[in-house]
Parts: structure tokens; C-alpha cells; sequence
């Protein structure tokens, strides 16, 4: 294709990044149409700054891009796709491989990402080094319905400091994404702490009790079902989990017969 060429998104205004990104993302398995207030929400939040993110361009079009967001020595690609006219014309690879040359002239160590099980863009992180580091699981619209109410025992939370949560977790061992790290939870507005009596389980959600789970996470299986139940009589209509490890929470579902709507592979690159 004798038209194509690279370059950075940092000219790109936010309406044309909100076309690109929604022309893109076309028959993907989820709707990820964004509007101008989300789209702008969601960089801030990730932090993904467009000159560190790749465009590639056909016939003057951005036809797929890589958004890159930092921090510290770690990177992760926030979303990357192709126009589904440009897909199957090997176009997938050489994006990525110019977004891991401009996180290594940035200086990152490590650039981690997130990538459906089923999705084939595995196979071109696979190619470029990327590895597998575990599966997480995604939770939609999980209500008192899905679960039995013989599990169901609701126990007292407290709200407590974002500080204490944080630090009761890091005790938990709990490992988060990049979507559940701590800097990127607090940046979220108006949110709350809550945490049971023993320490051993707590959550972070918005106050307005609306939206999904920002963040979940259990220290035994008591703790889960305590958790998990006051999530369920809390969103009678049903809740969103996303990125959630393999640990006593998705244990005690498991158990309960609810299972994950998808899974992820979490993949990292260690750069030279």
C-alpha cells in the first residue's frame, strides 16, 4: 500500500480521535462507540498522552491506532485497532511494532496490555514478544438472579480511607491490572472505600452506587461471599466486574454456578 505512513496522534483533536476511535472499533464483540465526554473522561483518567500513541495513515485516513499511556517505567496500550476496511492487509503488526520502538525511546522497561482469549490479535503480540501472564475475568449484569440466595449472607461494611483500602489490599496480595492499580483508581472522582470488619475483603465503587465495580478483593473465601453478597443486595439489577484475577472472589462464584461472561489474557513485553 504505497499511501501508508506512521505517525503520532498529537495533532489529533478530540472530535476527529472520537471518529477515528468509533469508525475503528466497528464489529468489534462489544459496542465501544464513545462520545466526546467519555472519550475525553477516559484519556484523562488512563493518562494516555497522543504524542506517546501511533497512527497509521492510508489514502490521508487514519486507518488504525495504538494509544500508549505511562507511568512511571510501565506502559499500556490503552486501544488499538484497525478500520475494518484495512483489516487482513497486515497492518496490525507494523502499528504495534512502531508503538514498542516509541515506548523504548521513551525509556519504558515494561508495556503491559489486556486482549480477549478469543480475539485473534493475540497471535501479533505473541509475535513481538509479548507473553501471557495470567487470565482475568469479566462479570456483566450479575444479579440476585444468578446467584443462589443460599449463598447470599449479608455481613457490615464500613467505610474507611482510601489509604487504609489500598494498604489492607497490598496485605491481601492482591495484584491488580493496570485498570485496578492505585494511581489510576484515584483518579476517579466522588468514589468510596468499604471494607468488612475483619479486614479481610473490601471495595472501591462510586458513591452514586452506579456503574461498575471499581475494585474488589477478598483475603479467603469467607470474605468473598461477605463481599459478594452485599454487591448483589446492593445492585438489585445487576452489576458490571471487569479484569478480576483468578482469586477467592471468582473462586466463590465459581462455586455458585456464575461464570464469567469473557476472559482476558493479561500480556506483558519486558523491553531491552
Amino acid at each position: 500500500m504505497e499511501s501508508l505512513r506512521m505517525s503520532t496522534l498529537e495533532r489529533i483533536q478530540l472530535p476527529e480521535m472520537v471518529e477515528v476511535w468509533n469508525r475503528c472499533w466497528q464489529g468489534y464483540y462489544y459496542n465501544m462507540a464513545y462520545t466526546p465526554e467519555h472519550m475525553k473522561f477516559w484519556l484523562e483518567l488512563g493518562q494516555v498522552e497522543l504524542a506517546n500513541s501511533i497512527a497509521i495513515w492510508a489514502h490521508n485516513q487514519i486507518v488504525g491506532f495504538s494509544l500508549l499511556a505511562v507511568n512511571d517505567l510501565d506502559g499500556w496500550i490503552a486501544g488499538t485497532s484497525i478500520d475494518p476496511k484495512y483489516r487482513g492487509k497486515g497492518l496490525f503488526k507494523p502499528l504495534m511494532k512502531a508503538q514498542i520502538e516509541l515506548a523504548q525511546r521513551l525509556g519504558l522497561e515494561r508495556v503491559y496490555l489486556e486482549v480477549l482469549v478469543q480475539n485473534h490479535a493475540q497471535k501479533v503480540y505473541r509475535s513481538i514478544g509479548f507473553s501471557v501472564l495470567r487470565q482475568l475475568y469479566v462479570y456483566r449484569t450479575v444479579s440476585q438472579e444468578n446467584v443462589p440466595l443460599s449463598a447470599l449472607t449479608t455481613k457490615p461494611f464500613k467505610e474507611i480511607p482510601l489509604t487504609q483500602y489500598f494498604a489492607k489490599r497490598l496485605q491481601a496480595n492482591f495484584i491488580p491490572a493496570w485498570q485496578r492499580r492505585q494511581g489510576y483508581l484515584e483518579r476517579y472522582r466522588n468514589i468510596q472505600a468499604l471494607m468488612n470488619a475483619d479486614g479481610s475483603a473490601g471495595i472501591l465503587t462510586l458513591r452514586q452506587n452506579s456503574g461498575p465495580i471499581l475494585d474488589v478483593w477478598s483475603s479467603n473465601t469467607a470474605g468473598a461471599e461477605g463481599i459478594t453478597s452485599m454487591i448483589v443486595n446492593l445492585r438489585k439489577q445487576g452489576f458490571i466486574l471487569l479484569n478480576q484475577p483468578e482469586d477467592w472472589i471468582v473462586a466463590f462464584l465459581q462455586i455458585n454456578g456464575v461464570y464469567a461472561h469473557a476472559r482476558q489474557y493479561e500480556m506483558c513485553l519486558e523491553l531491552e
